[in-house]
């Protein structure tokens, strides 16, 4: 129950979109290269302490599952209320100093800070379709608008969708371009998508508008995530 009550506050709250701006809230992301994901998860669900120290109000994993960089590749994601308690978070956790059996599980590859500019509600569970896209900064409010007519349109085609988009801070060389994320229920819903847009679903003008507005693609994967923390 404690966990639906935090989802709820969440999306009706934290994440909702202002009149005159984006959303509240932050997050920050770790990605790391793991030769088990499973077992790395088990840990992290058993040993909350980083969460803990990081002042987590939700956290969860990502497991890229097709267009890998790398082996193993996955992220653990943390959300927060603003990205001053984000960065707070950051300052106060050391992945170098982690336990060692932690260490012994993944590889530490690079860890960015993320403003949602628009609402994306929290899933216990989802498929995710996540795009790292170049948007002239000219187009950026015309390109949010678009994404989200898309996304009202593909719920209204009967899909339970929504779309993300975030602007990464302190991402190096790694994290430069806007994660536009499309997340889905689980698997076969983001597949039906594709063949209804294949079949001549109206929602599918309005993505290749979104496609239009964008200067570059840089990269297209989809990544199974989960939540695997709530704070008390």
């Amino acid at each position: 129950m404690k966990f639906l009550q935090l989802t709820a506050m969440l999306v009706l709250s934290s994440f909702i979109v202002a009149q005159n701006g984006p959303p509240a809230g932050a997050f920050s992301t770790l990605h790391v290269q793991t030769d088990d994901p499973q077992e790395y998860i088990d840990y992290l669900k058993d040993n909350t302490q980083a969460f803990e120290a990081v002042g987590s109000d939700v956290a969860g994993v990502c497991v890229t599952r097709t267009g890998n960089s790398y082996t193993g590749e996955m992220f653990v994601w943390n959300a927060f209320s603003s990205m001053a308690a984000a960065m707070k978070g950051g300052d106060s956790y050391d992945p170098a100093s982690a336990p060692r059996a932690l260490q012994k599980l993944r590889e530490v590859k690079y860890s960015t800070f993320w403003k949602p500019l628009k609402d994306f509600p929290i899933r216990p569970s989802s498929f995710d379709r996540l795009n790292r896209v170049k948007i002239a900064r000219e187009n950026l409010d015309e390109y949010m608008a678009v994404a989200m007519e898309f996304e009202k349109a593909v719920k209204a085609e009967g899909n339970d969708f929504s779309v993300g988009i975030f602007q990464p801070f302190g991402g190096g060389y790694s994290e430069q371009e806007y994660h536009v994320r499309g997340s889905h229920a689980n698997s076969e819903d983001a597949g039906d998508i594709i063949d209804r847009a294949y079949a001549g679903a109206a929602s599918t003008a309005l993505y290749l508008k979104l496609v239009s507005l964008a200067d570059e693609i840089v990269s297209d994967t989809y990544e199974s995530c989960q939540v695997i923390y709530t704070a008390e």
